[in-house]
């Protein structure tokens, strides 16, 4: 966490994380994703035909979901960065530029047998691309009030919602 990160969200007894640990959501612009990272994100956005934003997503296991690609495998643990450039050759069918703009830290005092990450934290970063580019991977742009009905209970979404926020 830099002193520059804004908490924007907090579950404290998380139900995902063991017991007694909290899942928080904060708000950054670096180009440097913190760590240990367990997972990177893509939060894409543009402005739709209706004037509303838009956020693109991917299905997923269950349902629609930004673009993730997780970094722990068999082979160990992936470099963030590594991961990132993955997802955005993934998504776009090369490299794009990004910066992280916010991350879910997930803060765990005393793991479980279920739980499998960094103690006592694990980040799940967010990024953006820079510049805006379209994604070429099948999805769905979702407008923003389908998505405060249908994807709230992401942990990231407090994240895009601050992203998308014209107060931030």
């Amino acid at each position: 966490m830099r002193s520059s990160d804004r908490l924007v969200a907090s579950t404290a007894d998380a139900a995902w994380l063991p017991r007694g640990s909290t899942a928080e959501a904060w708000a950054c612009g670096s180009t440097v994703s913190p760590e240990p990272a367990i997972i990177v994100r893509l939060l894409l956005t543009r402005v739709g035909s209706g004037r509303e934003s838009e956020i693109f997503c991917v299905e997923a296991a269950k349902g629609l979901d930004l673009p993730t690609r997780f970094l722990g495998g068999d082979d160990g643990w992936t470099a963030p960065t590594v991961g990132l450039e993955d997802l955005s050759h993934d998504i776009f069918g090369q490299v794009i530029p990004t910066y992280c703009v916010g991350y879910v830290r997930n803060v765990v005092p005393t793991p479980d047998e279920t739980y499998n990450y960094p103690t006592p934290y694990a980040h799940v970063p967010v990024f953006t691309t820079t510049p805006a580019i379209e994604p070429i991977a099948p999805g769905e742009w979702v407008s923003l009030s389908r998505g405060r009905n249908e994807l709230s209970t992401r942990h990231w979404w407090p994240i895009a919602e601050w992203f998308l926020s014209p107060r931030r």
